[in-house]
């Protein structure tokens, strides 16, 4: 077995984690449109909720049937944090995918 055979035989493995990488890109980015598509408009409503309720004082938030207002903010919050989370997994997928392409366009050289 020559050098350069050798050498594609022992990178093989690695080569193969990368198209499951790609699988994985693939997946992930399925499930964020799907939890995107979920989220809607909900992320600016949670902001204007939150934002809403920060101006209300005691009897006013009483008067909505408020009794806890920070634990009313923190699951208004959940949103927002998933939202966040989807656009960070979405940022991360999108770099994961660019590594991949620029080392299929220098393997394609090869």
């Amino acid at each position: 077995m020559d050098h350069i055979t050798q050498s594609i035989n022992d990178a093989w493995p690695s080569i193969q984690i990368i198209f499951e990488q790609i699988d994985l890109v693939k997946v992930a980015l399925e499930e964020i449109q799907r939890t995107k598509e979920e989220l809607g408009k909900k992320p600016e409503e949670a902001t204007m909720l939150i934002n809403f309720l920060n101006r209300k004082n005691k009897y006013q938030l009483e008067e909505l049937g408020i009794e806890d207002i920070t634990g009313t903010i923190l699951e208004v919050k959940k949103v927002l944090t998933k939202s966040s989370l989807m656009q960070n997994l979405e940022r991360r997928c999108q770099n994961i995918q660019e590594e991949i392409n620029d080392f299929m366009e220098k393997f394609g050289i090869l």
